[in-house]
């Protein structure tokens, strides 16, 4: 069975056949304006579905995905048997960025993105055609030309914009929003088939915009994998984010309750920011009077530098704010750190066969502020919060059986055609 995904994701095995490059005049406009350029891991969820596959005979995959600085249009190879084809994204050009970014034009019908996609589905000719998020519009848009007689089109939901809870917890301006989940809601409106374990998604999507559409309950390759190494610690909490603007503010609210208790407690924020958050996050320092304690390291290039850095806390302070359950709680979990993070629709699962994170409502930070303290306070809580986090983040996820779904699945949708 020939399987085909459309993605957007970056690790060091895939760059290493991309041969990346940055222009010239990019690199000038940023020497001048102090920015170095790197190239960052993301969507690890990717990545760990793609090993599991690598171990499935009876499938040939090709994954789909925009990567920024490859020299042609196209950049496809083979690497442990899974068949890669990479895209130079429209926007990918100093000029076009520049431009972008005077204009603050946010709509977009990614005329030359579309183009590759649908010429790569042609040439390929899969089977089933499984995409990953449809509020990315720079690739999901995609899945409007797709020709759904000819090819089974399956979205998985990495999250759902149109939740009306996604716009008052999000750092998204309005006229993004309306753009993307507009997007979102087109995709959605054809597709058939849907795959998320979240049980309001489907509420939301049977109600409001597609009463036909077939859920499969299925998980993401999110299983982190437990590896609990001593290390010396040298802050006592850690928040991070790809981008911290997601709930940077809950960890500094809580943060600054529990510093009047315990004043020379520290907190390590990882993860991209730029300078009108920083700005923000100045102001709040100031209001709340916060004069020390706090180190920004910013993004990191790859997911092991992040591991590693976690690792010199003793705590991870992870409030969500959309996110369900969020990778950075699950890592935390996986390398030993007790959790305190915020009550979603699905981290009481996290405690619901033992005692594995402490859990406060969103917005409540008194509450999260004492939960910090408790693990200050009490190393026993600490211990059993480290036994009973690796073992619930074990049980709980698991690449390869989460992959199995997957493709019984596809099969599943072949044989319906």
């Amino acid at each position: 069975m020939k399987v085909l995904w459309i993605c957007h994701f970056s690790n060091p095995e895939v760059r290493a056949h991309l041969n990346l490059k940055v222009s010239i005049v990019e690199l000038l406009i940023r020497k001048y304006l102090k920015k170095h350029k790197s190239w960052k891991d993301f969507a690890k969820w990717i990545s760990n579905g793609i090993k599991e596959f690598e171990k499935f005979n009876d499938i040939e995959l090709h994954v789909v995905s925009p990567h920024y600085g490859i020299k042609k249009r196209i950049n496809s190879f083979e690497l442990n048997g899974i068949f890669y084809h990479f895209f130079k994204p429209d926007d990918d050009s100093i000029i076009k960025k520049i431009r972008k970014s005077i204009s603050k034009n946010i709509e977009s019908d990614y005329e030359g993105n579309r183009k590759v996609i649908s010429s790569l589905i042609e040439s390929i000719n899969p089977d089933v055609i499984h995409m990953y998020g449809a509020e990315n519009p720079y690739y999901s848009i995609s899945a409007l030309d797709i020709d759904l007689s000819k090819y089974p089109l399956m979205v998985s939901l990495q999250t759902l914009m149109s939740d009306s809870v996604f716009l008052k917890n999000y750092p998204i301006d309005n006229r993004s929003y309306n753009f993307r989940s507009s997007i979102e809601q087109k995709i959605i409106k054809r597709i058939d088939y849907i795959g998320s374990s979240v049980q309001k998604y489907r509420q939301v999507i049977w109600s409001s915009f597609n009463p036909k559409a077939i859920f499969f309950k299925t998980y993401l390759a999110v299983e982190e994998k437990v590896d609990i190494i001593n290390m010396d610690k040298k802050y006592d909490f850690v928040f991070f984010a790809a981008n911290i603007s997601k709930a940077v503010d809950y960890a500094i609210e809580a943060f600054a309750l529990a510093k009047r208790k315990h004043d020379n407690i520290t907190l390590h924020v990882i993860g991209d920011y730029d300078d009108s958050l920083m700005a923000e996050i100045k102001q709040q320092l100031e209001r709340i009077g916060i004069l020390e304690g706090i180190d920004f390291t910013g993004k990191l290039p790859t997911y092991n530098d992040v591991i590693n850095e976690i690792r010199k806390a003793r705590f991870a302070l992870i409030p969500l704010k959309v996110d369900m359950i969020s990778g950075t709680v699950r890592e935390s979990m996986a390398n030993g750190l007790p959790v305190i993070t915020t009550i979603t629709p699905l981290t009481p699962e996290l405690n619901s066969r033992r005692d594995s994170v402490l859990l406060s409502e969103k917005g409540d930070f008194q509450t999260m502020a004492d939960n910090m303290c408790r693990l200050i306070e009490d190393d026993m809580l600490v211990e059993t919060l480290k036994e009973n986090g690796y073992l619930t983040v074990r049980e709980m996820y698991d690449n390869n059986h989460a992959m199995k779904v997957w493709k019984n699945y596809y099969e599943l949708i072949v044989k319906s055609k």
